[in-house]
């Protein structure tokens, strides 16, 4: 396993009651699963509809669930926001 970073923003942070922490995982997909067992299966899904990041860059960009982590890599969970 890989040890990394992961940062909270919006309502996921007020939901699991902090901004940063650290897991073991894998993958992106790893990473989720591990949020479920540590928090519960809704802050799994809030974590879902977030942007999510890799070291500043989307996973949409990257290989989605299936990004690969390395050891000290940093994973931020960003709210979508939309305006006109």
């Amino acid at each position: 396993m890989n040890r990394i970073d992961v940062k909270y923003r919006g309502y996921l942070a007020a939901m699991i009651g902090t901004v940063e922490e650290s897991f073991d995982a894998y993958d992106v997909e790893d990473l989720l699963r591990s949020l479920r067992k540590r928090y519960s299966r809704d802050a799994e899904k809030a974590a879902r509809a977030m942007l999510i990041t890799v070291n500043g860059e989307s996973i949409n960009l990257l290989r989605r669930y299936k990004t690969t982590l390395s050891t000290g890599d940093k994973v931020g969970f960003f709210p979508i926001c939309a305006g006109g």
